[in-house]
């Protein structure tokens, strides 16, 4: 994709003030029109659309509701006739737990939003892309998608999930020559948000956990990396210490875990 100007653009989750919501504003200042969708929150992005002027939809949508995706997607496309880029960035934490600890229910919650609404919403719009002159899909991973920790393994399973789709999904447009459609899979390492406090399960960890966070890449700054990164047809977009994350991983595949557990030790994180 060459430019955002005059592009008509999905994003999910870009409500309150997380990557999602810097992606809505960057894009809204490059000249797009921006559609998005969160559960709550959409007043704040919504003010900060309008002092800017930009031309915008936003709609509560339950991403984890197949028949609410397909109510927002068909809005957009009822008001502006077509959807040129699809950001697929709604995802929730469930927070610290073992997996001893996690129930059915917290897996397929997790799973629901994370994962099949990031499915549900590129195929909805998929058909869409395909006519376009030039579209993108971004779907945001994580370094948790590259990297798996203790205590986070719902969380992680949906982020390796939503990593192998699209890394599939990617290497299928190479091999049938579309390319018209750019795929990007987004690796966030420590990014400024409330992500911690905003999980399922906050516990003693978790304040010591989102002070950490609060050191990594502000959210206005991920959402230029990530922007960057699609007009430069990068496939895969590291932020922060996603790629420090990712090179553990290749040169320590089971060695990383030793080093995962001295950086929550130095963190004063609780190791169970």
């Amino acid at each position: 994709m060459k430019s955002f100007d005059g592009k008509v653009a999905i994003v999910t989750g870009g409500g309150g003030d997380g990557i999602g919501n810097a992606l809505v504003n960057e894009l809204a200042k490059a000249g797009a029109t921006v559609a998005f969708c969160d559960i709550k929150d959409l007043d704040k992005t919504e003010a900060e659309l309008t002092a800017l002027g930009a031309t915008f939809l936003a709609e509560t949508t339950d991403m984890a509701d197949r028949s609410a995706i397909d109510r927002f997607v068909d809005h957009v496309i009822e008001r502006y006739g077509r959807i040129d880029l699809v950001v697929n960035n709604a995802g929730i934490p469930l927070g610290d737990r073992t997996f001893g600890e996690v129930t059915p229910q917290d897996m397929q919650r997790i799973t629901d939003i994370n994962y099949w609404g990031v499915i549900h919403t590129t195929m909805r719009c998929y058909p869409h892309l395909l006519t376009r002159p030039e579209a993108a899909i971004v779907n945001i991973s994580s370094s948790q998608g590259i990297m798996g920790l203790p205590y986070l393994v719902p969380y992680c399973t949906t982020k390796f999930a939503v990593r192998g789709f699209t890394d599939s999904l990617r290497a299928e447009h190479r091999i049938r020559g579309v390319k018209n459609v750019s795929v990007h899979t987004v690796h966030p390492g420590a990014v400024a948000t409330n992500i911690t406090l905003n999980a399922d399960y906050v516990n003693s960890g978790s304040q010591g956990f989102h002070e950490q966070l609060q050191k990594g890449t502000p959210p206005q700054e991920a959402a230029r990396v990530i922007l960057t990164g699609v007009l430069k047809g990068r496939g895969r977009i590291f932020i922060s210490d996603g790629r420090a994350q990712d090179v553990l991983t290749r040169l320590l595949p089971n060695g990383y875990v030793h080093a995962a557990r001295l950086m929550m030790r130095l963190r004063k994180i609780d190791v169970r």
